[in-house]
């Protein structure tokens, strides 16, 4: 039976996004940024999931982290959350590789054509700012 479904990666062969937590508090969002620019998949797919690197260098050894990524549509000031990523991962050491992570939705959500997508990120870390790289949003088209 031949299918036409396909899962991607957004933005596809290129580095994904950076977005630093606010730092400061616990749980303090930062700002959104523009992970899908307006009119750049240009029909509807599903939300399949986030993939992104944990910050490096850790803060501080023998640390769990816990964040919460928040995807929203909408321009720029105006974003309408439409749905959260929590991860969770430590820390052992200030020194060594860390694996990407990725959380993945237990149903996918729904987006139109043309539609913006931004990503901000809170931590339960509340001491220090810290940046999340390579962000991608994982994607099923029909």
């Amino acid at each position: 039976m031949a299918t036409t479904d396909r899962y991607l990666v957004y933005p596809a062969a290129a580095s994904g996004i950076s977005r630093a937590s606010s730092g400061g508090a616990a749980w303090s969002f930062s700002a959104y940024t523009e992970l899908v620019p307006v009119n750049t998949i240009t029909a509807g797919y599903e939300v399949v999931g986030l993939t992104f690197m944990p910050p490096t260098p850790a803060a501080a050894a023998d640390t769990t982290y816990e964040v919460l990524m928040e995807l929203a549509t909408g321009l720029a000031s105006a974003e309408v959350l439409i749905a959260q990523f929590p991860h969770i991962f430590r820390f052992d050491t200030l020194a060594g590789p860390q694996i990407p992570a990725r959380v993945i939705l237990p149903n996918p959500k729904t987006v139109a054509a043309n539609t913006r997508l931004s990503v901000r990120v809170a931590q339960s870390l509340a001491t220090t700012s810290q940046t999340y790289n390579g962000i991608k949003l994982l994607y099923k088209t029909a």
